[in-house]
């Protein structure tokens, strides 16, 4: 299964906050290379797989059943399959340790 990819808003939001809570920690130029890895994991494994990883656990706790989650050098990379548009959408870039719960509040994505 080959399928488009996109990055929603939120995707987009969680990768910054993933920066600058890096940078907070190691250098700006570190914690763009360790998020420009994990952009490049994610277009190259999900497109080509998007079935082959698990439907999040956490998520699936909260009554969210359909985020699949993609685990990658300490993030966890929250994803949905829309078949009838043949597209992988990227929803939320945590780091391992974050609360999926307050997280999905905060972006708004628990429906």
């Amino acid at each position: 299964m080959n399928v488009t990819l996109r990055f929603t808003e939120c995707a987009t939001l969680s990768l910054e906050d993933q920066i600058h809570h890096l940078a907070d920690h190691t250098s700006q130029q570190k914690a763009l290379a360790r998020v420009i890895g994990l952009i490049e994991a994610v277009e190259s494994q999900l497109p080509a797989a998007p079935l082959a990883f698990p439907v999040s656990r956490q998520a699936s706790e909260l009554g969210v059943l359909h985020y699949r989650e993609f685990n990658h050098d300490g993030f966890r990379v929250f994803y949905e399959i829309k078949a009838t548009e043949q597209a992988v959408v990227v929803l939320l870039v945590l780091r391992q340790k974050q609360s999926v719960e307050k997280a999905l509040i905060r972006y708004c994505l628990l429906r």
